[in-house]
């Protein structure tokens, strides 16, 4: 259980392009580092930690050792971090929050970046992951290939189970895609999404179209986490890590259980549980959206709706910036840029800072971050508090 006054997020980092300009995804990652340090009024000094996701696109072994190495940081640790997905963000900052609790090193950077764009190998059909996934023998050989074919069963699944049409695919998509307009880094800010073209998209995996897709991108971005006395003394407000929960069920897509018993809710009510918060208290969420079904299940899991609800709750206007509790402010993976969920992470800082300009949800005090890792495999929920304004 963390608390109120436990380890807090001081710095952020980030940059999003479409084009690195050559540079490596270990170079990208420092540059977070650097920012998110400097953000914090710190220096490379004061980091004894180093908690870091390798590039997908350039396997790497002990990878946050490499990039300590790089930055000149020593001190207690560098710990290479693969949980999946989004929940690598939230596991990186879970394991170094008991870490500083437990008096195993003061200063802490979380990081992941990557050139996904321009950095990836490029076959005839597409670009390639670095890295084996463990489906090469059992699921590649059928066509369930990458992550577009098992997330399209997936959402398959949600149409049938709950009867809803791909309307609320659309409208998750055209959410994100009004949001990522009044982000000055987001890929798509300057291409508007109406039904109409929702429902011209070329079909890439039946039922998930182009624009059910998320838009890869070249960046990274970075936090910084203290013990909440030195906190205090720093540039900007704190903010507290208040809960986490995860919950793992399953790898490859041919385990997934019935929607019904996805981990989701059970990360959601573990966090609940250890922050003293509810769904009710959340203010912004930032949830994995790599693909538009992803949000559905999610805004379910953290019970902003029940479940099957989620397709009406996004046609209702659910998640937009006005409504009850607005998702992905920043445009998310679909219309932002896809670089896991680290930006996610440092949006929901933003947010709490209460510096996020146009795209600001008035009065923001509590955020979650949610998301999953191959599938749904593995889920996570990150309650942060902000400081009072």
């Amino acid at each position: 259980m963390l608390s109120a006054d436990g380890p807090a997020i001081v710095g952020i980092g980030e940059e999003l392009t479409r084009d690195a300009g050559g540079r490596s995804g270990l170079e990208l990652q420092a540059g977070a580092v650097r920012a998110a340090v400097a953000d914090a009024g710190l220096s490379l000094a004061d980091v004894d930690a180093v908690y870091a996701l390798p590039p997908y696109s350039d396997a790497h072994s002990m990878f946050a050792l490499t990039l300590a190495e790089h930055l000149g940081v020593r001190g207690s640790a560098a710990v290479t971090v693969d949980a999946g997905g989004t929940v690598s963000p939230i596991t990186m900052l879970l394991q170094a929050a008991l870490a500083i609790r437990h008096g195993a090193h003061g200063t802490a950077v979380c990081v992941f970046g990557e050139a996904a764009r321009t950095g990836r190998r490029h076959t005839g059909t597409g670009w390639t992951l670095g890295a084996a996934m463990g489906t090469e023998e059992f699921e590649e050989p059928f066509g369930a290939v990458g992550f577009v074919v098992p997330y399209a069963l997936l959402a398959s699944r949600y149409l049938h189970e709950y009867g809803a049409t791909r309307s609320a695919f659309a409208a998750v998509a055209m959410s994100a895609r009004q949001h990522a307009a009044l982000h000055p880094l987001a890929l798509m800010r300057d291409r508007p999404m109406t039904a109409h073209d929702y429902d011209d998209a070329p079909m890439v995996s039946d039922p998930l179209c182009l624009l059910d897709c998320s838009v890869i991108a070249d960046g990274a971005g970075a936090v910084v986490v203290c013990a909440a006395d030195q906190a205090r003394d720093l540039v900007h407000p704190p903010v507290t890590l208040a809960g986490i929960g995860t919950s793992v069920t399953h790898k490859n897509v041919n385990q997934l259980p019935p929607l019904s018993a996805l981990g989701m809710r059970e990360a959601a009510d573990k966090a609940y549980r250890g922050s003293g918060l509810t769904a009710g208290d959340i203010d912004v969420a930032l949830v994995h959206d790599a693909f538009t079904v992803s949000t559905l299940l999610t805004v379910e899991g953290l019970g902003l709706c029940g479940a099957g609800e989620g397709a009406d709750y996004a046609r209702e206007g659910g998640l937009d910036l006005g409504g009850p509790c607005p998702v992905n402010p920043h445009g998310g993976l679909l219309s932002q840029g896809h670089l896991g969920g680290i930006l996610h992470l440092t949006e929901a800082v933003v947010q709490l800072r209460g510096t996020a300009g146009p795209r600001q949800v008035p009065g923001a005090r509590v955020a979650a971050v949610a998301g999953n890792g191959a599938v749904f495999g593995t889920c996570g929920v990150l309650l942060l508090s902000g400081a009072d304004r």
